[in-house]
């Protein structure tokens, strides 16, 4: 259990196909397996460094409170301090133990999966462990002073946990006054003193907020903040390591950097930004060294990292900046923070950003490049950085806020599906697909992380229900995407009918499955917001031919804030064929937006709409 608030070096978060979930339905408190008590005391230092005295209370309530109190962590870097002042444990009834010292551990923490560092990490291990026992300890930390970072900025926030928190006192002081800001902090008081170089936050009532029971994609995107900090100014706290950027970016080019971008001279600028991409793509990698000392912003030089052949993302994006501008392309280092959720920006300080990119001009239009990703989409933003705050600093060591807009939708998916009945009631099947933007992206992120050939058969798990004989025909992906990405699928899906008293029921699942999941969160009310990706149209011309179908389809549209849909249908020399589109308009579905009478009559006219595809299809003799 990681005990640590406070801002440590820029995280650089990196690209996944999967997102974390937060389940999302209230769990009864009665459930709650763990109880705690936390109180510190912390004061920021003129120099920058932090002393705090954390001291943490749990009672053991259910037995899997017991599993998440087996081992707790502390993980500090070596310019840190951690003192444990005291740690004993309480059996119901029973006197406070001490623990042990042998129950104490001290070593070296685990490098990061991509990266070096020299943290250290203390664990300590309470013996006895059963429901009604009560741990607590303190701790004394000395946070040293994070390099070019001017002042404080220290986030508190309340996410939903597995924890009911009986108690929760902060207080803070501070050389200089202290700024704040807040968002949903109704549950607690926050009392600043007169000349507000000190602020206490005290938790109003016992809480416990958990949910469960939810999508996949689901996430509570509004919690309990509080953030503290010396200023309200961007500049207070990044003007000196946005000269150090600047410096950095400004710098001669290392020789094959220089030679890379030589080497594109005479191109488009589009094509020179692709070439620088896939130049850092082919020659580093994503990968942070933290030995030296902890850099906090700081970037490597450019030889530096040349001479590694790896970087992070504040590494990876000052070298690019800096061919960009080498190659006559304008180009500035930014930050962000990088993921599904976007935080509204509270203080502009420097526990805000969790990720470095480029902001570039390509032919008067604002490109966000990210070179730590694995594929690169010219002209596209991907979804874990759009519609967000982004502090960019500027050629003169300024920083400024900007804001990523979320990209309109466009057609991502067009196929052309051709379905052939056969008496025995399989089916012949083939398709012609054009993919572009996020599952252009995907399919060459696939290929990349786990090859090919495992790409080509989930291609295949989207035609049928007990495929066989599946061939994938389509050009070898790579790290830049095109505009266009075309694929065959030739296959034979042994099962496309449902037989029933004799008759076969054609259902295209796609649509009825594309509601379930919204009609499911209603009924069982779920209270998360849903994630739905990037804002796109689908496209599908499907042909049906070697059995008859009992009915035509009705054309209808459905047309809302959310999603718009047509569908329609043809008789073409004696087949079927239908033409179906749909247009996801938004980036999240909110929970208040899911449960509204609007939403329901959409998804009731989508429904009905898609249902007529459910159909008898006949065959002669």
């Amino acid at each position: 259990m990681q005990r640590f608030p406070f801002y440590r070096p820029l995280i650089c978060t990196s690209l996944g196909l999967a997102t974390s979930t937060v389940f999302a339905a209230y769990q009864p408190t009665s459930e709650a397996p763990l109880a705690s008590d936390f109180e510190t005391r912390c004061h920021f230092n003129s120099n920058g460094s932090t002393d705090c005295v954390e001291t943490y209370q749990y009672t053991i309530l259910k037995p899997n409170g017991r599993e998440m109190l087996s081992r707790i962590d502390f993980n500090y870097p070596e310019t840190d301090k951690v003192e444990l002042i005291r740690a004993e444990s309480i059996q119901p009834g029973g006197k406070p133990i001490p623990l042990a010292a042998s129950q104490i551990d001290t070593r070296t923490a685990p490098n990061p999966d991509q990266g070096f560092s020299r943290k250290k990490q203390t664990s300590l291990a309470f013996p006895n462990l059963k429901e009604g026992t009560r741990i607590s300890y303190s701790v004394r930390i000395h946070y040293a002073a994070q390099p070019g970072i001017n002042g404080f900025h220290h986030v508190l926030t309340f996410a939903p946990n597995p924890v009911r928190r009986d108690a929760y006192k902060a207080s803070f002081s501070a050389e200089q006054p202290i700024q704040w800001r807040s968002e949903l902090m109704d549950g607690f008081t926050i009392t600043p003193s007169s000349d507000r170089k000190e602020l206490v936050v005290e938790q109003n009532k016992a809480t416990y907020v958990n949910y469960i029971n939810e999508a996949d994609n689901a996430y509570i995107r509004l919690i309990p903040r509080l953030e503290l900090g010396n200023s309200l100014d961007i500049q207070h706290y990044f003007g000196d390591v946005a000269s150090r950027y600047n410096q950095i970016v400004g710098a001669a080019l290392p020789a094959k950097s220089a030679a890379a971008v030589a080497a594109l001279h005479d191109l488009s600028v589009e094509r020179k930004v692709s070439g620088l991409m896939q130049h850092i793509n082919d020659n580093y990698r994503y990968l942070g060294d933290w030995r030296a000392s902890d850099r906090g912003y700081l970037p490597f030089s450019l030889a530096q990292i040349e001479q590694h052949g790896y970087g992070d993302c504040k590494d990876l994006s000052v070298l690019l900046a800096a061919m960009l501008k080498a190659s006559g392309i304008s180009a500035d280092v930014a930050w962000v923070s990088r993921g599904d959720v976007a935080r509204s920006l509270l203080i502009p300080g420097t526990a805000a950003p969790n990720h470095a990119i480029v902001r570039a001009v390509i032919n008067g239009q604002v490109w966000w490049l990210d070179p730590t990703n694995p594929v690169f989409d010219p002209g596209q933003t991907l979804p874990d950085i759009q519609d967000r705050w982004v502090m960019v600093i500027d050629s003169k060591g300024m920083v400024r806020e900007e804001h990523i807009p979320l990209q309109s939708p466009a057609t991502s998916i067009g196929m052309n599906k051709r379905v052939h009945f056969e008496d025995s009631g399989k089916a012949r099947i083939s398709a012609d697909i054009d993919m572009r933007a996020l599952p252009a992206v995907g399919v060459s992120v696939a290929d990349r992380q786990q090859g090919a050939s495992s790409t080509d058969q989930d291609l295949c798990n989207n035609f049928g229900k007990e495929i066989t004989d599946c061939a994938v025909t389509r050009e070898a992906s790579g790290f830049v995407v095109p505009k266009t990405y075309k694929i065959k699928v030739k296959l034979t899906d042994l099962r496309p009918l449902e037989k029933m008293n004799g008759d076969y029921f054609y259902t295209a699942e796609a649509l009825r499955e594309k509601w379930s999941d919204l009609i499911n969160y209603r009924r069982n009310g779920q209270l998360a917001d849903l994630y739905m990706g990037n804002p796109e149209t689908t496209v599908h011309e499907i042909t049906l031919s070697g059995g008859k179908l009992d009915k035509d389809i009705q054309s209808c549209q459905v047309r809302s804030p959310w999603y718009d849909m047509d569908l329609r249908s043809e008789r073409v020399k004696g087949d079927y064929r239908y033409h179906y589109t749909l247009t996801q308009k938004m980036r999240w579905l909110s929970h208040d937006e899911i449960v509204s009478a609007p939403f329901e009559t959409m998804i009731n006219e989508a429904r009905s709409c898609g249902e007529q595809l459910h159909q008898v299809v006949k065959f002669n003799g």
